[in-house]
Order: structure tokens, then sequence, then C-alpha cells
């Protein structure tokens, strides 16, 4: 019986408190916070190789997880869907995931306008670019002549789109 009244008693006391509330930390999910690519990206699941990708290589990581934002800290990233790394897996090593990376990122932000008026990019890996040619009856947009550019994710450093292949380095 003392249990019960010793329960009865605690009840209002545990409901009237705001159990592991910080009201000076933002929700990172409302609009109103600024987001990096990373943020955005991260949850999606279609994109999970690309970023266990990213999160290996620091200096770009930090590149696309930043949120202090100059003009010339936007990006454009291309990002390739689980199912194109299963087609071309091994055009990549450990040892070459950087260049990887660098070769899926643009400087600066291409808004899907600016994109479909673009024939051609300089890629973040020097001496390659990936060019691009935007269909008008299908409105489309393909780049290095195969990987289809889909949906696209608005962030504060810059844009992502999703992809349907790697892009591979033009050998020289």
């Amino acid at each position: 019986m003392m249990q019960f009244l010793c329960l009865l008693l605690l009840i209002p006391l545990v409901f009237s408190q705001k159990l592991f509330y910080e009201p000076s930390v933002p929700d990172y999910r409302a609009s109103s916070v600024n987001q990096s690519l990373f943020d955005k990206l991260a949850p999606d699941s279609s994109l999970s190789t690309f970023m266990d990708v990213l999160t290996q290589i620091e200096d770009i990581f930090n590149l696309l997880n930043h949120t202090d934002i100059t003009n010339d800290q936007q990006f454009t990233v291309f990002c390739p869907v689980n199912n194109a790394f299963r087609e071309e897996l091994d055009i990549y090593t450990r040892s070459h995931l950087r260049d990887f990376l660098r070769n899926h990122i643009v400087l600066g932000k291409l808004d899907p306008e600016a994109l479909a008026k673009t024939h051609s990019v300089d890629t973040l890996l020097p001496g390659q670019t990936i060019s691009i040619k935007y269909h008008f009856f299908s409105k489309k947009t393909i780049l290095n002549g195969h990987a289809v550019v889909d949906t696209n994710v608005e962030a504060v450093n810059g844009i992502a789109y999703k992809i349907n292949h790697l892009l591979r380095p033009v050998q020289s």
C-alpha cells in the first residue's frame, strides 16, 4: 500500500517536468536551421554508399558539411545512387576515393536552370570536366553521355543531384 501511495505522489511530479528538453538547441529537422549538403543528404538511404565514401575522406567531408558560407564555398555535387556503385565499383580503390569524390563535385551552385544551360563544368579533380547535355523534349539532363540527373537537394552550402551512374575520370 505504501508503494502505491508513493507512486501516486511521483506521477504528477514526473509529468510536470520537461524531460531532456534543451531550449537553446535548434531542431536540426526544422527548415529554419541552416543545413549543409551532408545534413540534407545523409538521411537518404539511396545515397548510403556515396555517403559512406564521403565520410572516409575528411577534407572533402568538411567541404560538404560546413554552414559558414561565402560565395566561393558553394558546391554542386553529383551523387551516384547505390545501384551505380554495383555496376562499376572496381574503378575506384581505397587510395583513389578522394579523386572519386573530387570528380563528382563542382565549385559553385548550379541550380536546375543553370545546369540545363551549361555544356561543361570543371570538377574539383584537376584536369577533369563533366560534359552536360540537356534534352529539351525529354526534359532530362545527361552527364558524360550516360549519367541521368535526377532530383536535387538544396542546402546552405550548395546543391546536390542524384545520378544513376558513376562519373569516370577521363584518362589523359
